[in-house]
């Protein structure tokens, strides 16, 4: 596996928003080659090129975890999923040794493996908003970014095919001041849908 960075920090988005966790953060990501729109915005384009970051095994990525020992580990990217078989075996790693472990994916790809996180986190980005149907069924929540191209229709058609599913709309940062308004203006529109704010940048955390 090719990973990025370690660290511990807030949970910054969605519904574990303050939440404490580890973050493990993988290089590589496909929004290029499927033509996804996040590419525009994306504010982790620095984990975009797979070549970066260290080549560890998933004992070494459990092995390196923070002596803080804090119950949640976030898997990210970057896309996360790309890892592969490693990537199950790293799910199971950890939850063998009693973490939580959290997924943030851009939904295009199923889970490796037969990997069953605790709680899964998908993404889809513009302009198909696709998740992978082997997701159904595994996903916890659905965070839609409000950009230019925002469809609320898109994110309608999301909740009728994932109904256990949390639904978190969230800003984009870069435009906040555009973004913003639209993104609560969906929410209050849809009430079974909650608006998420990145909170690590409103502190200046990583």
């Amino acid at each position: 596996m090719r990973v990025l960075e370690i660290f511990d920090s807030l949970q910054g988005e969605g519904v574990w928003a303050g939440t404490p966790m580890t973050f493990v953060r993988f290089s590589g990501c496909n929004a290029h080659e499927l033509g996804l729109g996040c590419v525009a915005w994306c504010d982790t384009d620095y984990s975009w090129d797979a070549d970066s970051g260290r080549d560890m095994s998933s004992v070494k990525v459990a092995a390196t975890l923070p002596l803080s020992g804090l119950p949640r580990v976030c898997l990210t990217g970057g896309e996360p999923l790309l890892q592969g078989e490693e990537f199950a075996d790293l799910v199971t790693l950890l939850q063998d040794a009693g973490r939580l472990v959290h997924v943030e994916t851009n939904g295009t790809l199923d889970l490796p493996g037969g990997a069953r996180p605790d709680w899964v986190t998908v993404s889809p980005k513009p302009p198909a908003y696709a998740v992978s149907p082997g997701l159904g069924g595994v996903l916890h929540e659905i965070k839609v970014v409000v950009d230019e191209t925002f469809r609320a229709d898109a994110v309608e058609e999301l909740a009728r095919a994932h109904p256990t599913a949390v639904v978190s709309i969230q800003p984009e940062w870069s435009r906040f001041d555009q973004t913003a308004a639209v993104a609560v203006s969906a929410v209050m529109a849809h009430p079974d849908w909650r608006l998420s704010l990145q909170v690590h940048k409103v502190l200046g955390i990583s």
